[in-house]
């Protein structure tokens, strides 16, 4: 009788299990069960990879947000952010601005930031199985399927070091510190729309194709020379077959692409040359070095690591079309980095060619795992036994890392850091005309708009594009510093800082203290200390 039993729930677990097998191979399979294919992704994925809270990110955070969200949150009305010095400079991201400023106006909830990002998630993970499908056949077996994203979950959420390599990080981020997916919403995440580009190029839908790098391209205008480039790959691709619409295509991307080029173009044009190339010079060596000047992040050894990944991608696909229009975005980079290695120009830093290596180091990441999985389950064969266990670990891990990454969400949005007592006090105390000065290098007031709504009078962080405002930022930057500096004459410079541009309160550190006359205390503690200038 207990044999029975036992027949009876095996057949049946081998039923079931039939039954999952099937519905996930023709979620993978059927063209029909995109959208659910993409909201599976979407919700896995983004739980695992986890959101930075946009007004309180964490003190050791990028704070990329506290740049890209100020223009549309201060047209939208947060605090008195309209009357921000920085956020009346020429806004360079209207598309964005224009979705940042829409959402909190009148959507009224800033969730919906987080949903968005999780979409573009759920579009990443999407655009980069469909490339490596592409190559790899993985959705003919669901031991692929699983395997493929439990690695690829992997290797965007487990932190293995080496050194300063992490694998979670360096393994689909581009060199100089450069990268699509990052700790919040922004414009450089809309770059997965060139990654969507590349998958539908490769299925011979180029007029999509453009479309969707133009997309990306309009939301962050740093990705029109990416787009140009993919461009050309693709009209190269096509051409020999195709002359007419090797033509189309580009002049397709052209247009497309027109409009946010035309908007930077005439929005931004040099006041003089002298001027246009001072504040060049300021951005690319003063403000994004890290960026801009391959000397900078090739000193660290992590790009050539990089660069080994991608070759090694490069490699596995020599045969097939993929190779094509990947191999002229990785000599453009390479040979443009070499340029500005040997003429040290700042145009050539200013557009950071090597951006590129944002595409091409996630897809090598993912070429990888598929061709490793391709080979597992080759020499797995079908042995089933081998299968259901390689199953069963996928799915073992992909919950475990999911869990995970919801526990440390919930931890994200419950942070509270030094910063934060002080903060909510300006937040709380906050009025009209009011300007604080704060240090301007410091990586945990960055968020100091964002979170309190009130004006600052300049930090490093947050630049403007005009030349003449990267200029005045610049000057606002050095004496603002120079505030700060202990040995210098600082009351005078503060005193001298308030008669130029009409300051009201000072927040300086516990440790770095003020003793002017002009000076009263109105709030302190462990962290901080704010004054009211008199």
């Amino acid at each position: 009788m207990r044999l029975q039993k036992s027949s009876l729930f095996k057949l049946k677990f081998i039923n079931i299990y039939n039954f999952c097998k099937m519905k996930m191979i023709a979620i993978f399979s059927n063209k029909k069960l995109l959208l659910l294919r993409f909201l599976l992704f979407a919700t896995v994925f983004s739980l695992a990879y986890t959101q930075e809270p946009i007004y309180n990110s964490p003190e050791n955070a990028d704070g990329n947000q506290n740049t890209k969200f100020l223009y549309g949150l201060a047209q939208a009305g947060l605090g008195f952010l309209n009357q921000d010095w920085t956020a009346n400079t020429i806004d360079p991201l209207p598309p964005f601005t224009f979705l940042v400023k829409f959402t909190y106006k009148y959507i009224h909830h800033e969730y919906a930031f987080y949903l968005y990002y999780g979409l573009i998630m759920g579009l990443y993970v999407t655009s980069l199985f469909g490339i490596v499908n592409y190559v790899y056949r993985l959705e003919d077996s669901l031991t692929k399927i699983l395997l493929y994203l439990a690695f690829f979950l992997s290797i965007h959420t487990v932190n293995l070091e080496f050194g300063t390599f992490d694998t979670a990080w360096h393994l689909h981020s581009g060199v100089a510190q450069q990268y699509i997916l990052g700790a919040v919403l922004q414009p450089c995440t809309f770059g997965v729309f060139i990654l969507l580009s590349i998958w539908l190029a490769l299925y011979k839908r180029y007029y999509w194709a453009v479309l969707a790098s133009a997309f990306a391209a309009t939301f962050h205008p740093a990705y029109i020379f990416s787009v140009a480039v993919f461009t050309l790959s693709y009209v190269l691709f096509v051409f020999p077959k195709d002359s007419q619409k090797a033509i189309a295509i580009g002049f397709l991307s052209l247009l497309l692409v027109l409009p946010i080029f035309s908007y930077m173009y005439f929005t931004f044009p040099a006041t003089t040359p002298a001027i246009k190339k001072q504040a060049i010079d300021i951005i690319v060596n003063f403000r994004i070095s890290h960026h801009s000047i391959p000397e900078v992040w090739l000193a660290t050894g992590i790009s050539h690591l990089q660069s080994l990944v991608t070759i090694a991608g490069l490699y596995l696909i020599r045969n097939t079309s993929l190779f094509r229009i990947l191999l002229i975005p990785f000599i453009t980079a390479f040979y443009l980095t070499i340029l500005q290695v040997i003429l040290d120009n700042d145009f050539i830093g200013f557009i950071a060619p090597w951006r590129l290596s944002v595409f091409l180091v996630p897809i090598s990441t993912a070429l990888i795992i598929a061709a490793f999985v391709s080979f597992i389950t080759k020499l797995v064969g079908k042995q089933s036994t081998i299968n259901h266990v390689l199953v069963g670990i996928s799915l073992v891990i992909i919950s475990a890392l999911t869990v995970q990454g919801f526990d440390k969400q919930i931890a994200l949005f419950q942070y509270r850091g030094e910063s934060t007592p002080m903060l909510n006090f300006v937040k709380t105390n906050k009025q009209a005309e009011y300007t604080y000065l704060i240090p301007p290098n410091s990586q945990q007031l960055q968020k100091f708009r964002l979170y309190t709504g009130v004006p600052i009078f300049v930090n490093k962080k947050s630049h403007p594009y005009k030349d003449t405002e990267v200029i005045e930022w610049h000057n606002r930057v050095i004496r603002s510093n120079q505030v700060y500096e202990p040995k210098r004459n600082r009351c005078q410079l503060l005193q001298q800082l308030d008669t130029d541009y009409e300051l009201t309160h000072v927040v300086a550190e516990i440790e770095n203290q003020f003793s002017c006359s002009f000076l009263t205390t109105l709030y302190r503690d462990r962290k901080y200390v704010i004054y009211t200038i008199q």
